[in-house]
C-alpha cells in the first residue's frame, strides 16, 4: 500500500477517534460554579477549576464576547453589535493561565470595578478555559515517515454578569408546536416551545412539561430541561424538548419555567394548552 493511502487512512481513523472521545475529553475540567452574577452590591466571586483527568493539563483564561441566538447557541459579537452590554472592561481576573496535576485544584478570581455613573442594564461576557496541546512528545527520528498531528484545543465557557439598577424579568409562553420524529426506526415525540422575552435581566430555570388527559386525570411529567437560559438580547427563545412515556393523543399540556440557583423559588409561567392528536407533526 502506498504511503500516500496510509497517510490518508490513518488521518480518517484519528478524526473517528477524536470524535468518539470527545465526551471523554469534556469531562477533564470540572468548572464549579458555571454561572457568575454580580448583584449590586457584590465585588468579587471565584471560578473553581479541577483537574480530573489522569494527566497533567493547562489551560488559559480569557474574554469571549458572543450573544445568544433564538435556539440558545452563542454566536460571536460583530462589530455593529454596539447594543451589547459588555462586562469584560469592568472585571479583573487571575491568573490567566493554569497547570493542573491530576486531582489537582484551581480557584480564578475575579475583582468587580464599576465606572461612575454605570447605565442600569445587564452586562455580560463570557470566560474561556481553552486547553492547551500538550507538545512534549517529539518525534525523536527526524528520518521516519513524516506524519501529520492535529491539535484541538477544546474550549469551555462559562457567562459572568454583572447587573445594575433596577432590572426585571419579563418571559411568556407564545406557542407551543408539537412533533414527531422516527429515528433508526423508533418514533420520537417532543415540542418546540416558542417564549416571548422582554427582560431586562436574563433568567435562568428548569423548563418541564406535564400532560393530563383531562381535567379528572392524575398529571404526569413528560418532559424536563434544566439550565434554561434567556438573555435579555434575546426577544424570542425557541426550546426543543423531548419527551417520555409519552403517546399521541388529546389532552392537556401545562408547560412551566421554574427559576434555579439565584431565582428560585420563582415561576417564569406557567400555562396550560389543550393538545389533540392533529397538533402533532412529523419532521
Amino acid at each position: 500500500m502506498s504511503t500516500n493511502k496510509l497517510f490518508n487512512i490513518s488521518i480518517k481513523f484519528l478524526i473517528l477517534a477524536l470524535f468518539f472521545d470527545m465526551s471523554k475529553v469534556y469531562a477533564n475540567l470540572l468548572i464549579t460554579p458555571t454561572r457568575i452574577e454580580f448583584e449590586q452590591r457584590d465585588r468579587s466571586a471565584k471560578v473553581s477549576l479541577v483537574n480530573t483527568s489522569q494527566e497533567t493539563k493547562t489551560y488559559k483564561v480569557f474574554w469571549r464576547e458572543q450573544r445568544q441566538a433564538v435556539d440558545g447557541k452563542y454566536i460571536p459579537l460583530i462589530d455593529n453589535d454596539n447594543d451589547f452590554l459588555s462586562a469584560s472592561s469592568m472585571i479583573r481576573y487571575s491568573p490567566r493561565q493554569v497547570t493542573l496535576q491530576p486531582g489537582e485544584r484551581q480557584h480564578i478570581r475575579l475583582a468587580v470595578r464599576k465606572p461612575k455613573a454605570l447605565a442600569q442594564g445587564e452586562y455580560r461576557s463570557h470566560l474561556v478555559f481553552e486547553a492547551q496541546p500538550d507538545r512534549r512528545n517529539k518525534e525523536n527520528n527526524p528520518k521516519k515517515q513524516a506524519e501529520m498531528k492535529i491539535y484541538i484545543n477544546l474550549a469551555f465557557s462559562i457567562p459572568i454578569i454583572i447587573r445594575q439598577g433596577d432590572l426585571h424579568t419579563d418571559t411568556r409562553l407564545a406557542k407551543v408546536k408539537l412533533i414527531t420524529k422516527e429515528i433508526n426506526g423508533t418514533n420520537h415525540i417532543g415540542a418546540s416551545i416558542y417564549i416571548n422575552n422582554t427582560s431586562t435581566s436574563s433568567t435562568l430555570g428548569s423548563l418541564k412539561v406535564f400532560f393530563q388527559k383531562d381535567e379528572q386525570s392524575q398529571e404526569k411529567k413528560i418532559g424536563i430541561l434544566n439550565n434554561v437560559a434567556i438573555y435579555p438580547e434575546v426577544s424570542n427563545r425557541i426550546i426543543t424538548i423531548g419527551f417520555t412515556n409519552h403517546d399521541i393523543e388529546n389532552g392537556i399540556m401545562r408547560i412551566e419555567y421554574q427559576g434555579s440557583d439565584n431565582f428560585k423559588g420563582t415561576t417564569f409561567f406557567n400555562e396550560r394548552v389543550v393538545v389533540t392528536q392533529s397538533d402533532y407533526k412529523s419532521e
